[in-house]
């Protein structure tokens, strides 16, 4: 890979990563409410995601790109379902706070819960899908890639994604005093809320009006 390839590579996932989208509200969320593990979870789930995709589009697997896109409708309603049900909790607890309530907080901080939630909903999400599998290939020769260019291409998404996604965990976290108080914790959660919602109505319109939204925009 050129040093121009690379640079290209680059901007695009900090484009991609910067954008907003349900991993940065899911990430913010997790970290606002039950912690900064919680939200690191969460950017694990989002990385390993953006790494399936990417080798999928290296490796040309035509099958398993057919395959996720069968699998799509359902990926969608699932993800839309449960970002709706977020919502629903969100504003059931939107004075005191998701972190105050009544939900164990030891579970809500759990490696498995946390990560394969992100990884579901970033393999719902149809734009890393057209990121790695539409964009990308028209600004990396996929096709010339060597073994030892993948492996760089793949170091250069987990450590992109985790150098973003720390520093904004970090802002997250040391914020989390200043929204301590009831009446800030109230307008967070109606926003929260209010973006879970959205999210997860339009996870369910794009599955049944946008059939073909994750692959041509």
């Amino acid at each position: 890979m050129t040093g121009e390839t690379i640079f290209v590579f680059v901007t695009a996932l900090i484009l991609l990563w910067i954008k907003p989208g349900p991993g940065q509200a899911l990430k913010i969320t997790r970290a606002l409410n039950d912690g900064f593990w919680a939200g690191f979870y969460v950017v694990l789930g989002v990385i390993t995601g953006c790494v399936f995709f990417f080798l999928i589009a290296v490796l040309g697997l035509t099958a398993v790109t057919e395959f996720f896109k069968d699998i799509s409708f359902y990926l969608k309603i699932i993800g839309g379902i449960y970002f709706i049900y977020l919502a629903m909790k969100t504003f059931k607890n939107i004075k005191k706070g998701q972190w105050e309530g009544p939900v164990d907080q030891a579970q809500k901080k759990r490696f498995i819960d946390n990560y394969f939630l992100s990884l579901f909903t970033n393999l719902s999400n149809p734009l890393p899908v057209f990121f790695f599998l539409s964009l990308i290939p028209t600004l990396v020769p996929l096709n010339d890639l060597t073994t030892n260019d993948i492996i760089i291409c793949v170091s250069l998404i987990i450590v992109t994604g985790l150098t973003i996604d720390i520093l904004l965990l970090l802002l997250v976290h040391q914020a989390k005093e200043a929204l301590s108080e009831t009446s800030f914790v109230k307008r967070v959660n109606m926003v929260a809320g209010g973006g879970f919602l959205l999210i997860g109505l339009f996870l369910l319109f794009s599955a049944i009006f946008l059939d073909n939204f994750s692959f041509e925009f």
